[in-house]
């Protein structure tokens, strides 16, 4: 549940994950996302929020959306050149052959990875239509 900010773009995901799925099957409030994703920050993660509180103030730090916070986190976690490569592979992504199966499995993990270039779903879903055949983009 706790992130350190110490591995990259995976672990940053997962944490992204793990929260997403306490705030579903909790009684959390969207405005308090981000009050709640911060207490389980660690190390350089929990140094990074606290500075960042420091110089917006307590207020201004806890209005910020979860999406804002998953933006602030991508920008300040995951380095600019594995970035690079993951969004050149979720922008070119497409079924191969008909395996649609492995294609919905690496674009939803793509997507994750992908935060800060496709923040809201109507843009991921966009890109998903993007990468499917002609046969099956015409039905969706």
């Amino acid at each position: 549940l706790y992130f350190k900010g110490t591995e990259g773009v995976v672990e940053l995901t997962q944490w992204f994950e793990r929260m997403e799925m306490v705030f579903r099957i909790s009684i959390w409030l969207a405005k308090n996302r981000v009050k709640f994703a911060t207490r389980t920050l660690l190390a350089g993660a929990l140094t990074w929020w606290n500075s960042h509180v420091r110089i917006v103030g307590n207020d201004a730090a806890y209005v910020m959306t979860w999406i804002e916070l998953k933006k602030k986190m991508a920008d300040k976690y995951c380095p600019r050149n594995e970035m690079k490569k993951i969004k050149a592979e979720f922008w070119n992504l497409e079924v191969q052959g008909t395996d649609v199966t492995r294609y919905n499995q690496r674009v939803q993990e793509l997507a994750l990875l992908c935060v800060r270039t496709y923040p809201e779903e109507s843009d991921r879903v966009e890109r998903y239509i993007g990468g499917l055949p002609d046969s099956i983009h015409e039905s969706v």
